[in-house]
């Protein structure tokens, strides 16, 4: 009988030598006993650094759209995320030249840029378009009477002149800031301009 109760006893013994839970456990950390609050730990270590690189990329990741005025002024980049639309920036402004569009690379393909449906879809830059301004050409005569505005484009040749006529004198060709304006003279002025009269 007293070994019958040293049997009994054993087993609640074992029971009270166990922790109850606090440090050791099993359920979702396996088949074998584990330090639970290590675990919890390392998970919440874990749940933390995610929401932290989420938080991160959130504000600093995306994709990066930039502008490349070739020439003209600076435009500043954006970061965005997917699916997003870009905001069209203000035209950039290059002496000389009109600006006629941002445009983007597809393959060997060139498109314009539809900011108001267009979505991003990764890193892309958008190239600025130009075409040559075209600029008004007066004539200062300086003597030799009323002559007409003439219109010129930017990096191209002034093309035929008007020739004025003055009693007594010989129309020696146009001047412009001391250089001799020709037919053939390629325009540099970026705007408005004065071509003077000279003569012999």
């Amino acid at each position: 009988m007293e070994e019958q109760q040293e049997a009994k006893e054993q087993p609640g013994q074992q029971e009270q030598a166990k922790p109850k839970g606090k440090w050791f456990g099993r359920g979702i950390y396996g088949s074998k006993d584990v330090p639970i609050r290590v675990l919890d730990g390392l998970i919440c270590v874990l749940v933390v650094t995610v929401l932290c690189m989420i938080v991160y990329f959130t504000i600093n990741g995306g994709f990066t759209v930039s502008f490349d005025t070739g020439g003209g002024s600076e435009v500043e980049a954006q970061k965005l995320r997917h699916g997003e639309l870009v905001q069209e920036p203000d035209n950039p402004y290059k002496p000389g030249y009109e600006f006629a569009g941002w445009f983007a690379s597809e393959g060997d393909m060139e498109f314009l840029w539809d900011f108001s449906s267009r979505q991003v879809t990764g890193d892309v830059t958008l190239q600025a378009h130009w075409t040559p301004a075209a600029i008004t050409v007066k004539f200062d005569s300086n003597g030799g009477g009323q002559m007409e505005d003439k219109q010129v484009v930017f990096g191209e040749a002034y093309g035929e002149l008007p020739v004025p006529a003055m009693e007594g004198k010989t129309f020696a060709g146009w001047e412009y800031s001391g250089a001799i304006i020709t037919e053939e003279s390629i325009v540099q002025m970026t705007g408005e301009h004065v071509l003077t009269a000279t003569w012999k």
